[in-house]
């Protein structure tokens, strides 16, 4: 895979969960460095766009704080800025709020977007597009501007611009290497974030069971995190 950047969307107005998300944590580490810390080993640097100034780079030298170019832009606005702020020809954008990315499918799309010189990559799960888990090219900055200067905010005019190559990627695709679709999981609401914090607990009891089968001749019970059949599970 060629040398990509991430770039973490953290700035938005949270108007369903009450309180901006990265005052949030999970399992007691802030929400937002779930992204950085599950995807971060792939990509050179990590850029993550904010809007009040109050996440620290933490003396990180990969790590990159930006605000948002554009006030009040949407996540248009946020892909734009941290387009802007990255060296890289590819990028990897996701959003803060989305704790169970899976670097598998992250890597597998990055190494499609580069063999097929796509200027976007994004999923498209049953006609449900998710734009913040979405591979941008650098030419996708000077579209970004052009439609936010015409007073656009909707990232799928992205995916209309006849000069961007563009590709998508199917829940066949995503299933190779997210069987459960869980990188499109994100923490919109508080019903959210506890269904986060359930998720997580079921998980690592899952793990330290598959530890202890591993040992005995004991049948282990199946957990599952069936997130596409789940409406909280965003897919668009």
């Amino acid at each position: 895979m060629p040398l990509m950047n991430l770039v973490v969307l953290a700035g938005g107005r949270s108007r369903r969960m009450g309180l901006p998300k990265y005052c949030l944590s999970l399992a007691g580490i802030p929400l937002y460095e779930y992204p950085l810390r599950r995807l971060g080993a792939l990509y050179q640097r990590h850029i993550i766009v904010e809007n009040k100034g109050l996440i620290p780079a933490d003396g990180k030298p990969e790590r990159l704080v930006v605000g948002d170019l554009v006030a009040d832009a949407g996540p248009l606005g946020g892909i734009y800025s941290g387009l802007r702020a990255s060296d890289a020809a590819l990028n990897m954008v996701v959003g803060a709020d989305m704790p169970f990315v899976s670097s598998s499918l992250a890597q597998a799309m990055g190494k499609r977007a580069c063999a097929q010189d796509l200027d976007i990559l994004v999923p498209n799960i049953d006609g449900l597009l998710e734009p913040l888990f979405a591979i941008y090219s650098s030419r996708v900055a000077n579209v970004a501007a052009q439609l936010l200067a015409s007073g656009v905010r909707s990232v799928r005019e992205l995916f209309r611009n006849e000069l961007l190559r563009i590709g998508f990627i199917d829940r066949a695709y995503g299933m190779q290497y997210d069987e459960r679709l869980m990188s499109f999981f994100n923490v919109n609401t508080p019903d959210d974030l506890i269904m986060a914090q359930l998720m997580m607990r079921t998980g690592e009891k899952s793990i330290e069971e598959e530890r202890v089968c591993m040992h005995t001749s004991v049948p282990c019970p199946g957990y599952h995190w069936r997130g596409q059949e789940d409406p909280r599970y965003r897919c668009g």
